[in-house]
């Protein structure tokens, strides 16, 4: 990145101790240049109007060819910049960046690091709901956002795979069912045994009584209900691991609860080691009054564990494995008072990576009222929201012709890059509502109006590159404000996406990737790029071809895929 506030900062003769380059920003609007310096500060300092400070550092500027002029208005010194020569030495920044990536790594400051990003962790047995859709996609773009900064980065799925719930739908195989239709119809028949055994469990109590005898069977490795339990939790993970797949999301390791609890006895031994363990109501906790928070509970009254002793054993078997640098959990925002919880229990027990846990918490993804039905139950389930996108999908371009990608190809790719766009498009912490009609317009705020400007920039290119072959002389004096709007966004890239890092929120990189479509679109509508000398049309193609790469990258980010046609 061409850093130009240092390049106009550098200009100033000032030797004070304010920091110039921290001061200069982007003009509000191009009548009033490029960047300007707000003069306010330095007026209180040496005791003069910001006025006379604006004309003092005017006086005194340095010559640089990447300013072309200044001007000063109601005391801010604003910079008008060479378009040609700036964009001269962006764009070939930028062609040597691409030359030596592969869309995926393109800065290091995390080389050697290694960060584990916990998130999706469905309740297998079940259907996945709609609210997975948020954890899938957010925690799939961080782990590329970290990969793009040239991290290791290990995906975690912490799959629900314990508990009574268990109890129940074995217990509801036995009264109403077989393995062998749950082998054939998989999560369905699963889902029918659960619903149809929770209802005998509302008309008597004994039920309840009988799931957790074959929960605790399940815990014992019962030789006739364990294999049961086995061959359910194998048969609903690989259905997860499909419909993560058709959003484009794949894990590194998919241990769950089950797997964990084996080590809950050895954390509880440390625990009262370390006399952190107190008794409460037959319980045994963690008293938290200290830190003004309710006592993390680890085992139940009848020995059982909990979420807090799972989680925090799972812990220090992942950084046994992984020697994590860093560990995000990303989950709703209602899990915030657990993980403060169990990360204090870290801290209290001096691990060596209790400062590196971190809690990631998003607000609720919803559905407008009606609009999506279900064939599986009362409320739309994650694959009902899948197929849904995928028919509106192939409606959209149903009338297109297609001559490079296939048109089922295209529809799966438009109604992925819906979904995941409607998730990243809003603030991490913020509730959304998908919208099911306007997200599939080509006009406007959306995925597909992305996925159209990528094809239409992939369209110049290979007209350009069937016709030159010469792509030594560029001039880039033809570039207009309009293509300077593209090369300063390009410029700045890098750095939304690091602030997209740093605040743990991918909404930074939508917002930036739809910016540049946007201006894109605009420098379109007015400039002819493959008209001109040849000198000329380089100058345009290397723009062109910065921006590509660019946006190949950022969509990337936002787990959107490109098309060469649409």
């Amino acid at each position: 990145m061409v850093n130009i506030k240092k390049i106009i900062a550098d200009t100033i003769d000032y030797q004070g101790e304010i920091d110039l380059e921290n001061l200069i920003i982007e003009s509000a609007s191009r009548d009033k240049g490029d960047y300007c310096l707000p003069c306010f500060t330095f007026s209180k300092v040496l005791h003069v109007s910001p006025m006379q400070v604006a004309e003092n550092f005017q006086k005194s500027l340095k010559p640089s060819k990447y300013i072309e002029k200044t001007e000063i208005v109601n005391g801010y010194l604003n910079f008008f910049l060479n378009v040609s020569e700036l964009s001269k030495l962006i764009l070939e920044d930028l062609t040597d960046l691409f030359k030596d990536t592969n869309n995926k790594t393109i800065l290091n400051e995390g080389m050697g690091k290694v960060v584990c990003i916990d998130y999706g962790s469905p309740n297998l047995a079940k259907y996945l709901h709609i609210g997975h859709l948020k954890t899938l996609i957010i925690g799939e773009s961080l782990c590329r956002l970290f990969e793009l900064f040239g991290y290791t980065v290990k995906r975690l799925n912490f799959v629900g795979d314990y508990g009574t719930p268990f109890g129940k739908i074995i217990g509801g195989i036995q009264l109403f069912g077989s393995m062998e239709e749950v082998e054939k119809r998989g999560n369905d028949a699963l889902q029918d045994y659960y619903v149809k055994f929770n209802q005998l469990e509302e008309k008597d109590e004994k039920y309840s009584q009988m799931a957790r005898d074959i929960f605790k069977k399940i815990e014992e490795r019962d030789s006739e209900i364990y294999p049961m339990y086995e061959k359910i939790v194998k048969i609903s993970l690989a259905d997860a691991i499909e419909k993560f797949k058709l959003l484009g999301v794949e894990f590194d390791d998919y241990r769950g609860e089950m797997y964990y609890n084996q080590f809950v006895p050895k954390l509880i031994e440390k625990l009262k080691e370390l006399n952190l363990i107190s008794v409460s109501q037959g319980a045994q906790i963690v008293d938290l009054s200290e830190y003004d928070m309710p006592p993390s509970i680890m085992l139940k009254s009848d020995g059982t564990s909990l979420y807090a002793s799972r989680d925090l054993s799972a812990s220090i078997v992942r950084y046994n494995d992984y020697k994590f640098d860093k560990m995000i959990y990303l989950t709703a925002v209602e899990q915030v008072l657990h993980f403060k919880q169990w990360f204090k229990v870290a801290c209290l027990m001096k691990l060596d990576y209790a400062n590196s846990l971190e809690h990631v918490p998003y607000g609720r993804f919803s559905l407008p009222d009606g609009k999506i039905s279900s064939r599986r139950g009362k409320q739309a389930v994650l694959v009902d929201l899948l197929e849904y996108v995928l028919d509106k999908a192939k409606g959209v371009i149903k009338d297109r012709e297609f001559t490079i990608e296939k048109p089922e190809d295209v529809a799966r790719k438009v109604s992925r890059a819906v979904l995941n766009y409607s998730v990243l498009k809003v603030e991490r912490n913020k509730d959304c509502v998908f919208d099911t009609e306007k997200s599939f317009s080509f006009d406007g705020e959306t995925a597909p109006y992305m996925q159209y400007t990528y094809t239409r920039i992939e369209s110049i290119l290979r007209k350009y590159n069937e016709n030159n072959k010469n792509f030594a002389n560029v001039d880039y004096s033809v570039l207009n404000a309009d293509a300077f709007d593209i090369v300063k966004m390009l410029n700045n890239f890098t750095l939304d996406c690091h602030s997209a890092l740093e605040k743990r929120d991918p909404s930074f990189v939508a917002k930036r990737v739809m910016d540049l479509c946007k201006v894109f679109n605009k420098f379109y509508a007015s400039t002819k790029v493959l008209e001109g000398m040849p000198a000329e049309i380089n100058a345009k193609i290397s723009l062109l071809n910065n921006l590509k790469n660019t946006l190949k990258i950022g969509f990337n980010l936002i787990c959107i895929d490109t098309l060469n046609e649409m």
